[in-house]
């Protein structure tokens, strides 16, 4: 049975202040409900004014996934009583959104937009006691209403779960390459997924957050409905709730019709004309998308358009990372294959971004220059990222502290020495013709030097000194 799906993402816009108010938009940590004002709780007779910068950013956005953008901006009324919007209504758009059609390609696949447009966030409910459906008492931080939100609404082009995150994981590289929204900040983007198997009925999937649990969720939906239909149950048009603990969704309440929120035009806000110069002023400033950057990383560094990908894909401070190291570094070639090969695997294993870390291109060239100029083996510098990712600290002085230099000819000559000496029967084994005893020693004298001496190296002196007993 084929799955079809379709998603609406909701992105929290990078601005100053609120999307109809100048409250401030870093509430992050704030005592709840202490950044609001009459306007975003809803205040009778506080009127709405609009946040031009949450416009700019949605007019970019739409350029970016090759969307129309409506010449006019109107906002509307969505009608619904609940705790977390106190005036009992959200200001959206409906009949006109900010832009409609374009797409996004995976590989050679086009996910269809169906729409992008502009609204406000509701207040933050926490649930105390148990989940959404069955907490002993609701708290409400109404810190988060009136944050502007952009919302991208696909058509149902998405074919499989790993589709939906690949398609989630690609756009938020457009949005932090546009700038747009802080992806360190908490919640902000969340997906509602809509998923039928077969031209079945609908079922929606409210607030999910967090790439892995869009597709646990959807992994579910897909394995519940495809039960209920082989056993013959009717498949009802509802909205479910995702339990990240269990992985399993519950329902919410039946699905509603568009008019059922009895959308109206909103009367506090005048339409705003989107005239071509301002959409041309966008245009120009319109930065480097990932599809572009991949192309100019292949044909400028001279690296494989895989690589490229690869560095892209990690995101855009990763990419101003490489860039910045092959300006400190003349083989691009061996600064590409150094980041991804160790550099990431390390950050991978300790379980922290690029972001998070205390790496810079400054200090990661230092091993680079350290290999190149004789100072540690390569094989050393493989151990010596793993160090210095943990802490960050210069690569040059980690040597320093830990005496990690290559080793001279006679140093290494007297630790052969020394460990041929340790070792009689095998060097008795040795002369009795039993190869493995020399390499055997070698292990030893390699774990005595901690990769201070090239391998060959070793074995040269190992043998040359075992022919002279």
């Amino acid at each position: 049975m084929r799955a079809t799906i379709g998603l609406e993402v909701h992105v929290r816009l990078n601005t100053r202040s609120k999307l109809f108010c100048s409250c401030t938009t870093d509430i992050d940590g704030k005592e709840p409900n202490t950044e609001v004002c009459p306007i975003c709780l809803g205040y009778p007779g506080s009127k709405p004014k609009l946040n031009r910068k949450a416009v700019d950013y949605g007019i970019t956005l739409a350029l970016a996934l090759e969307s129309s953008i409506e010449p006019e901006l109107r906002f509307s009324r969505k009608n619904y009583f609940y705790p977390d919007m106190s005036k009992n209504f959200q200001i959206t758009q409906y009949e006109v959104p900010l832009a409609s059609g374009g797409y996004l390609l995976l590989g050679d696949h086009r996910i269809g937009i169906t729409r992008v447009h502009l609204e406000e966030d509701p207040a933050k409910l926490t649930h105390v006691g148990g989940g959404i459906t069955n907490a002993r008492e609701t708290l409400i931080d109404y810190n988060r209403a009136g944050m502007p939100l952009v919302e991208i609404v696909t058509d149902p082009d998405i074919e499989s779960t790993e589709e939906a995150r690949a398609f989630l994981e690609k756009l938020s590289l457009i949005l932090d390459h546009l700038g747009v929204y802080d992806p360190t900040a908490e919640g902000v983007l969340r997906v509602d997924a809509n998923i039928s198997i077969e031209g079945g009925n609908r079922v929606e999937v409210k607030n999910i957050t967090g790439f892995r649990n869009v597709e646990k969720a959807l992994n579910y939906e897909i394995i519940r409905q495809k039960s209920a239909k082989n056993m013959g149950v009717t498949i009802v048009r509802e909205t479910r709730h995702f339990d990240a603990g269990s992985g399993m969704t519950s329902t919410l309440r039946l699905k509603e019709e568009e008019e059922d929120y009895g959308y109206i035009a909103e009367p506090d806000l005048v339409k705003t004309n989107l005239t071509e110069d301002w959409i041309d002023r966008m245009k120009a400033s319109m930065p480097e998308l990932p599809d572009q950057r991949i192309n100019r990383l292949e044909e400028q560094y001279g690296i494989p358009r895989f690589q490229a990908s690869i560095i892209v894909h990690n995101g855009l401070q990763m990419s101003k990372f490489f860039e910045k190291s092959c300006g400190l570094h003349d083989d691009k070639r061996e600064v590409c294959n150094w980041l991804i090969t160790y550099l990431l695997k390390s950050l991978n294993y300790e379980g922290m971004s690029l972001r998070e870390s205390k790496v810079t291109p400054e200090t990661f060239v230092e091993i680079l220059d350290l290999i190149r100029d004789g100072t540690i083996s390569e094989r050393l510098a493989k151990e010596l990222i793993k160090d210095y990712v943990k802490t960050g600290k210069s690569p040059r002085k980690i040597v320093e502290e830990k005496n990690l230099g290559l080793l001279g000819v006679d140093e290494l000559r007297e630790v052969v020495v020394s460990v041929v000496d340790e070792f009689p029967q095998a060097v008795e084994d040795y002369r009795g013709g039993k190869s493995k005893a020399a390499e055997y020693i070698i292990g030893q004298v390699l774990r005595r030097i901690r990769a201070r001496a090239a391998a060959n190296e070793v074995r040269r002196l190992v043998l040359e000194e075992l022919d002279q007993k």
